[in-house]
């Protein structure tokens, strides 16, 4: 049975809703991430912005989409096409960029190798172009691009190159516009669809997005990143169903992906299969470990559930190793603080909580914890400080208004 849930934080994008179950305060952090709860559309962004983008020349059934920006914001325009060309080869891998994740960013996850495929066009001053841009060397790609226009003439592939030039510098709108020209010339290359798609995000224009991605899966049906993708997507608007085959197929294409076996064990515990949730959980610590990937959120998410399941000497540990690898990341600190404080251990849950504030002073969660704390030592002086402190900064994080709409693709 699917667990009921409250949709306000992934729908409007609230930093913090505080929930009310069976007497026990919950909170929802910057990254759309709680002690019972899912990661948001900033987390979908945060994995958007650490994607190398790589042309692949699969061409299949699929759409044709004209991207027109108008007053500064993006529509996508479809129309029913079929396309007969064969398929190429599909098969690449993205390259995630090493990353940090603090404890209010969300999902970041430590580098990856990178096999991918460059441009189609075999023409070693575009792939040397697309290298570049793929090790984060911007100035310099947009420097030999200028020179490969001004020697060869303007094509897909350096109006391509420059759509991803503006994504890597987070021009969303401007890359969008580049795009716009590529669809004159190419209607069938599945990479057009993802950075589209990825644009979209960054924008939060999800519906863009979707028929983006919907459109590249059709395209590269054994893409397992637009697989990957177009999961998450559905996780964040709470389409629980529709998520779940994209990513265990996304899985079993690529089983080293250890993001996606994250989205599908979270995806996985909103459709109430906490234990296959648990296993997933466990097979992505595996696989962290053995490529040495530094990230929290594996054994985060394993020992936030095992919380959540009342197996509180089981989720410990886990959640200590999430401290190890973030120690800034509040909700593990808040989570190991909880634990303790049920073990009778209030030092330690108390020097969890006071580092959790060191890394994150407005972190909720943290002040109303540490007044309850305070409450049970009998300082109440400190107790009322923190209590007020939590309720100033709950009653700034309501206040705040989402500016952001939800839009629509426009026929």
């Amino acid at each position: 049975m699917a667990r009921s849930h409250d949709k306000r934080s992934i729908a409007n994008g609230t930093p913090v809703d505080m929930l009310v179950n069976s007497g026990e305060m919950t909170f929802r952090h910057r990254s759309g991430i709680s002690s019972s709860r899912r990661p948001g559309r900033t987390v979908l962004r945060a994995i958007s912005l650490l994607l190398a983008i790589n042309i692949s020349a699969a061409t299949a059934w699929g759409r044709q989409a004209r991207i027109d920006i108008s007053q500064g914001d993006a529509s996508a325009f479809y129309s029913s096409r079929q396309g007969s060309a064969p398929a190429g080869a599909t098969d690449w891998k993205c390259v995630l960029w090493p990353g940090r994740n603090s404890s209010a960013r969300g999902f970041a996850v430590v580098g990856a190798d990178s096999a991918a495929r460059g441009p189609s066009r075999d023409d070693a001053r575009i792939q040397e172009i697309n290298r570049l841009i793929d090790a984060g060397e911007l100035p310099l790609a947009r420097q030999k691009l200028a020179e490969e226009v001004t020697g060869h003439g303007e094509s897909y592939q350096t109006l391509f190159l420059e759509a991803k030039i503006l994504f890597r510098e987070q021009k969303c709108r401007e890359s969008l516009k580049v795009l716009e020209r590529c669809f004159s010339l190419d209607q069938h290359d599945p990479e057009l669809y993802k950075l589209v798609a990825l644009n979209a995000i960054l924008i939060d224009r999800m519906d863009i997005a979707e028929q983006a991605l919907q459109t590249a899966t059709r395209l590269a049906p054994h893409d397992s990143l637009v697989l990957f993708h177009l999961g998450a997507l559905y996780y964040t608007e709470s389409r629980f169903p529709s998520a779940r085959p994209l990513l265990e197929k996304s899985v079993n294409l690529n089983p080293e992906y250890v993001p996606a076996r994250l989205f599908l064990g979270l995806t996985l515990e909103e459709l109430g299969q906490e234990q296959t949730a648990i296993d997933c959980y466990h097979r992505a610590i595996e696989m962290s470990e053995r490529s040495g990937s530094k990230g929290e959120q594996p054994y985060l998410y394993l020992g936030r559930l095992l919380y959540r399941e009342n197996r509180l000497n089981e989720s410990l540990p886990y959640l200590r190793k999430a401290v190890q690898a973030n120690s800034r990341s509040c909700e593990s600190l808040c989570l190991v603080a909880r634990v303790l404080s049920v073990q009778g251990q209030e030092a330690d849950a108390l020097a969890a909580l006071r580092q959790c504030t060191g890394a994150d002073p407005n972190y909720v969660e943290a002040h109303y914890l540490l007044s309850r704390a305070y409450v049970k030592q009998g300082r109440t002086g400190e107790a009322a400080r923190e209590l007020s402190l939590f309720q100033e900064l709950k009653k700034l994080e309501e206040n705040k208004k989402d500016s952001r709409k939800n839009q629509r693709a426009r026929p």
